[in-house]
């Protein structure tokens, strides 16, 4: 005589494990978040006369960041230009003479970081406007955001679950087949 009780749990937990290792986890998702970065610019080298503008698409709320290395023609030292960050409406107001605000502006010398913050998808123009000096200047260029990519994948944790109930299962199973049930008589 076997414990049929115990087999007959061990048995049930034995097949819900088995389910939930071959049929549950496809069902069970879970939403994962990946950064990537993506380059706007990976290495440009330019020259900048009087004004040397790059107009780049960006996706809504990214944060901007890059490096400018500055350098004097003829001299090939460090040297100052006054860089700034428009969108395309306020490109249009900086082209025309009117006044336009700048998601960054400043005046750097020589190497010198920068970021800013898109607020919506578009166009935004870095400019690098060197009006203000007699000479040419050299400009090495890189910029980058960080994109946040979200992904819906089957969750791992499921299997744990069903290797637990596939284990405790079998034992069950086996507990209940292979013990004796006591003889109330005896």
């Amino acid at each position: 005589m076997v414990l049929l009780k115990t087999t007959l749990a061990g048995v049930t937990l034995l097949v819900l494990g088995i389910l939930a290792l071959t049929v549950l986890g496809q069902y069970i998702t879970v939403q994962v978040q990946d950064v990537r970065r993506r380059d706007i610019e990976p290495h440009a080298e330019f020259l900048v006369g009087d004004v040397s503008e790059w107009a780049r698409l960006l996706p809504a709320d990214v944060s901007v960041s890059g490096t400018a290395d500055v350098k004097e023609v003829p001299s090939n030292q460090s040297s100052s230009i006054h860089f700034l960050v428009l969108d395309d409406e306020n490109y249009q107001k900086w082209s025309t003479g009117s006044q336009a605000t700048s998601l960054t502006s400043s005046t750097e010398q020589g190497k010198f970081n920068f970021t800013f913050r898109t607020g919506k998808n578009g166009v935004y123009h870095l400019i690098f406007d060197n009006r203000e000096s007699l000479f040419k200047k050299y400009v090495t260029l890189s910029a980058s955001y960080n994109e946040v990519v979200t992904n819906t994948v089957s969750d791992t944790r499921m299997q744990y679950v069903g290797w637990v109930l596939v284990v405790v299962g079998a034992v069950g199973t086996f507990y209940g087949l292979l013990r004796k049930a006591p003889v109330p008589w005896a």
